[in-house]
């Protein structure tokens, strides 16, 4: 931990699901150089989580690592317990983070009863079911904090992500329900929205086409970049302390704007394509505001 970084989270302890790698890890890691002592959890990377627990253990804080498959009633079960007792686990919780997801990514109408009960046990049941467990030792810490992870599925279509959108939109009804229910008691529950996130799933999503689509996001971002794990843990992080606490029962965006100019991005990536489709000596200023978003340098004709 440096001598700059902050410490909000001194005292604290955070349990963060699904932390092995991803989103999950850059946040486990975030808040323990913030203070926090954190529970991290994994389902199959053992050797993953025990690297993000090394790294918490180097910032000077205590780590406990657990194996929990949140679409298993039995694994949350067994994960509260251990967590409660001082002997297995921190005895106390100040802070949960619900990062856990796993879906079947397929077309809606390939999908299968199964592939629905798995998705929806995990982002639906089983984060009702942690954060019903959690309550109890959230409360008595005088400041719990629960911030659960959706997904830009829920506001923009992306292919095969229906069955995931689908169950991250019910979780994000119970975060506004949850925000009212718990918030007499000290509680507070606020959903993060990110939209691009850099990293594994990303990679294995768009196969052979990452490195050009990464490329065309970066260049087209209103803040000219892809968000990194690291990026929107700091969006997870900020939303854990106590000066968020009016954000209760809201979902957050930490796109950048991304999602929101999807749009219009595709709209000038079209005119480029075209532009760039016309012969060398076409008559370029003709076209001149056909669109607000053609600007003076898409329409100056390509350079030898």
């Amino acid at each position: 931990m440096t001598d700059s970084e902050p410490t909000p989270f001194a005292g604290r302890t955070a349990l963060v699901t699904g932390s092995s790698r991803g989103l999950g890890a850059a946040t486990a890691k975030l808040l323990a150089r913030q203070g926090a002592d954190v529970v991290v959890t994994y389902r199959k990377r053992d050797d993953a989580a025990r690297e993000v627990a090394a790294e918490i253990e180097a910032a000077g804080r205590r780590v406990w690592v657990h194996r929990c498959d949140l679409g298993e009633l039995d694994d949350i079960e067994a994960l509260m317990n251990a967590i409660e007792d001082p002997a297995t686990g921190p005895g106390s919780l100040d802070i949960v983070v619900a990062n856990a997801a796993a879906t079947s990514f397929r077309p809606l109408m390939e999908a299968e009863p199964r592939h629905l009960e798995k998705t929806f046990a995990i982002s639906v049941g089983g984060f009702l079911r942690l954060v019903q467990r959690s309550v109890p030792m959230l409360e008595a810490s005088g400041h719990g904090r629960i911030v659960a992870v959706s997904g830009a599925d829920t506001v923009t279509w992306i292919p095969a992500h229906g069955i995931l959108a689908a169950a991250k939109a019910a979780m994000e009804s119970m975060v506004a329900y949850l925000g009212v229910e718990l918030g007499e008691r000290g509680l507070t529950v606020v959903g993060v929205n990110p939209g691009w996130i850099d990293g594994d799933s990303l990679k294995l999503m768009l196969g052979p086409f990452y490195a050009h689509l990464s490329e065309m996001e970066t260049r087209t971002h209103p803040m000219r970049q892809t968000m990194t794990p690291d990026d929107v843990a700091q969006a997870v992080a900020l939303l854990c302390t106590d000066a968020a606490r009016l954000m209760n029962g809201s979902i957050v965006r930490a796109d950048g704007a991304g999602v929101f100019s999807f749009c219009g991005r595709n709209i000038n990536l079209g005119v480029e394509a075209a532009l760039a489709a016309l012969p060398a000596d076409a008559d370029r200023t003709a076209l001149a505001g056909a669109a607000p978003s053609v600007t003076t340098d898409r329409l100056s004709p390509p350079t030898a």
